[in-house]
């Protein structure tokens, strides 16, 4: 299980280490992903924070993955797909962007995840 769980924690920091500084300095973070900074933040802000709380969530299933496990379906649905939005938000020019290669990190959790759910079942408690 040791594999696995720095899997989680690494994800973990993967969360933190985009999250917290989107969260506290979304304009610096937007910049140097090459991204434009909307006039509202609150989305961004919103967006940073569940990122964070998705993080919290990983360590909780780094330190025991068999209890936390249902946790990793959040990881599924919510970070397969982001490469594709990415992709949506910003046409052509999107797939070579910092934004694009840094949610290639979110796609490959999302397998990571998908292959520890398929791979290690919840041991029956009846």
């Amino acid at each position: 299980m040791g594999f696995w769980k720095l899997v989680f924690w690494v994800a973990a920091a993967f969360n933190f280490a985009v999250g917290l500084p989107m969260l506290l300095a979304p304009e610096a973070m937007l910049a140097a992903l090459g991204q434009p900074v909307p006039d509202d933040l609150l989305m961004t802000r919103l967006a940073s924070l569940l990122i964070v709380v998705l993080g919290i969530g990983y360590g909780m299933v780094a330190r025991d993955p068999t209890t936390n496990r249902p946790i990793l379906w959040l990881g599924v649905l919510g970070k397969a797909p982001i490469p594709l939005l990415v992709w949506i938000s910003g046409g052509a020019a999107a797939l070579s962007s910092s934004a694009f290669i840094l949610s290639l990190g979110d796609l490959a959790f999302a397998a990571l995840f998908l292959l520890f759910l398929l791979t290690h079942r919840r041991p029956n408690l009846a």
